[in-house]
């Protein structure tokens, strides 16, 4: 089982993100447990501690300000105990991420607080679905299907087969999906997709929805993504997606 802790002083985003991650876990049936969800650096290092043998994931508000613990600092006391389980880090300020490096604490992710909580969580759930998988614990992330209507029949198709999804120029609400050794049009908004779709999927571009998991390569420079070594299935990455895209891919 993995277990997560999350460490925030600001009450409303603590219980928002423990909220959302026990939400997911159980909609998701993952083998995880919601820990810790505290703003008392001391409490989670007395909680390692006494259980040094579980596997973690760390959610840590990087701004935190306690008398004896800044965020990074807990940061630091951890990877003392515990020194290879994953670290992200909650911010307000993206330029903190340079401090984190002098400090050598290698986290995992950083996730840039926002006033809109479903990029936050969704970011969460990326992470959450990679330690798990850093774990060996595949197995327990129950296989998740896009299901979709045409001429009046319920389909389905398993996610982890899917590429992209592109929406048709000119025509916003038909949308090309990819998949291996398959293409097929829906009529739904590229919207829609993502909202029905898991933390795997990304808006690389205004009109193209990726699935990282099947990501081969990234090319910054000609801004395109691929899903095969021939490089036969690409889409484009807009400007402004890609730093974001790097580092989800990284």
């Amino acid at each position: 089982m993995l277990k997560v802790i999350v460490v925030d002083d600001q009450t409303e985003i603590l219980e928002q993100v423990a909220t959302g991650i026990e939400a997911y876990v159980k909609f998701e049936n993952l083998d995880v447990n919601l820990a810790l969800a505290t703003g008392d650096p001391q409490a989670v290092l007395t909680y390692v501690k006494k259980n040094p043998n579980d596997k973690y994931l760390f959610f840590l508000d990087i701004d935190l300000a306690t008398e004896s613990y800044t965020g990074i600092d807990l940061a630091s006391e951890l990877r003392k105990l515990l020194p290879y389980e994953a670290i992200v880090f909650l911010t307000s300020h993206e330029e903190l991420s340079l401090i984190v490096l002098e400090h050598r604490v290698l986290p995992l992710d950083y996730i840039v607080k926002q006033s809109d909580f479903t990029k936050v969580m969704k970011a969460v759930k990326i992470d959450l679905q990679r330690t798990l998988k850093l774990i060996g614990q595949e197995s327990k992330v129950n296989k998740s299907y896009f299901t979709y209507v045409k001429r009046g029949r319920h389909y389905r198709i398993a996610t982890t087969d899917i590429y992209y999804f592109e929406a048709m120029p000119g025509s916003p609400h038909l949308i090309s999906l990819y998949a291996n050794n398959k293409r097929l049009n829906i009529r739904r908004s590229l919207s829609q997709i993502e909202e029905q779709l898991d933390a795997d999927f990304y808006r690389c571009h205004r009109g193209y929805l990726i699935n990282l998991a099947r990501v081969v390569a990234l090319d910054p420079v000609e801004k395109m993504v691929y899903f095969d070594e021939e490089q036969t299935i690409a889409c484009p990455v807009a400007t402004r997606r890609l730093r974001d895209l790097k580092r989800k891919l990284t």
